[in-house]
């Protein structure tokens, strides 16, 4: 299509088995309001949706599946995805899945900003990555070269082929203010070349062979739920490298081989780090000198040397707190393992710690900022998707 595309009802099906070929082709915009787009496309380097110019969804269905490996052409390796956009992206409504199972495929790849305000987006990435001489490629669940910002809606992503297998990556700035947010990969699940920053919503990480969370420069933390866990060490729940890394509010749990440590001179909310071991499915509470548990959560795989960082609004300044491994839990509601408003019993107390300072390091723990590296595990079922 040599101009824009615009869709607010009806139903598209897409599908070409060319190198280079797309399903949907825009030179300009491409709008989407409605209706229902299946793209399937089977060629190396092929697109579900190419769009040269902005790309905005306020409503419809759009599926794609992508399933063709990375093409060397002109000095250049160019890999399938099923939404590419030279602009920006806007996402405030409808429903989005993607598939990719080609070696280097993308789900969402943007040169531009995303930005998702609402509706659902789902994606899995299987591909392992793709070298030709110097040049590289790997699988990315969602990919924006500019700012990526979800301020609502559901996000879940699976990127599980292997080295450079990220979630939702931004070569800017990433941002979550709200929403529902999972990605389960086999590289850093959330990454960022200058910052994170998570002010809200409720965000889970699994990483099978790096780090839940990695931000190579700072790392905030305002609010919201979040559940990072990285895989045994060197790799992290939260890695920042040596950066400032601020936690001001939320309910915060990483799990990994390390961790980061807070910056305390930055932070107006306590964090404690312990370091220990653990086993695949044993649990960890953290009780306050009334027996108030302030944390109740499920080791996700086995680790000889855990790392776990917590930070939490019930860590009060003097507090005396006690750390127990084992036990059972019962009633109340569970968030990837970590649960709330449930009763825990029995275990075995492993360590006591005072909240005398803003952060506190309780047992052997180990830092972050390590170089990525291998292997681990599976995360929690019922993804069902």
């Amino acid at each position: 299509e040599e101009g824009g595309i615009t869709m607010t009802g009806g139903f598209a099906k897409l599908s070409t088995t060319d190198n280079k070929a797309h399903g949907l082709k825009s030179c300009l915009d491409v709008v989407i309001s409605g209706g229902a787009i299946q793209a399937q496309v089977a060629g190396a380097a092929s697109k579900g949706i190419s769009c040269d110019g902005n790309l905005t969804i306020s409503g419809g269905k759009l599926t794609a599946f992508t399933s063709q490996t990375a093409l060397y052409e002109d000095n250049d390796l160019s890999s399938c995805a099923g939404i590419k956009c030279d602009g920006n992206i806007l996402i405030t409504g409808g429903e989005i899945a993607i598939q990719s199972t080609g070696g280097a495929g993308k789900g969402i790849n943007c040169d531009g900003s995303i930005t998702i305000n609402d509706g659902t987006v789902k994606v899995i990435t299987t591909g392992t990555q793709c070298v030709y001489g110097k040049l590289d490629s790997s699988a990315k669940g969602i990919k924006a070269n500019g700012a990526l910002t979800i301020n609502g809606g559901t996000v879940l992503v699976k990127a599980t082929g292997g080295e450079g297998s990220e979630g939702i990556e931004s070569k800017s700035v990433l941002t979550v203010n709200e929403g529902t947010v999972a990605a389960l990969c086999y590289d850093d699940c959330m990454n960022a070349s200058n910052s994170i920053v998570l002010n809200g919503g409720n965000i889970y990480c699994y990483s099978s062979g790096n780090d839940g969370i990695d931000s190579n420069g700072t790392l905030t933390i305002t609010g919201g739920v979040i559940v990072s866990s990285g895989t045994t060490s060197p790799e992290d729940g939260f890695d920042c490298d040596q950066n400032t890394f601020k936690i001001t509010g939320g309910i915060v749990l990483g799990i990994g081989g390390g961790t980061s440590t807070p910056t305390s001179s930055v932070c107006t909310q306590r964090t404690v780090i312990y370091g220990g071991s653990g086993s695949n499915g044993e649990i960890l509470n953290i009780q306050s000198a009334d027996g108030t548990s302030v944390l109740t959560y499920q080791i996700p795989r086995a680790y000889s040397q855990m790392t776990v960082l917590f930070s939490s609004p019930n860590l009060t300044s003097g507090g005396s707190y006690t750390i127990s491994k084992g036990g059972t839990v019962s009633g109340g509601s569970e968030f990837f393992g970590l649960y709330s408003g449930a009763t825990y019993s029995g275990g075995t107390q492993t360590a006591t710690f005072t909240a005398s300072s803003m952060v506190t390091q309780v047992g052997s723990t180990s830092g972050g900022g390590q170089p990525g590296g291998g292997g681990g595990g599976h995360g929690p079922g019922g993804w069902g998707w």
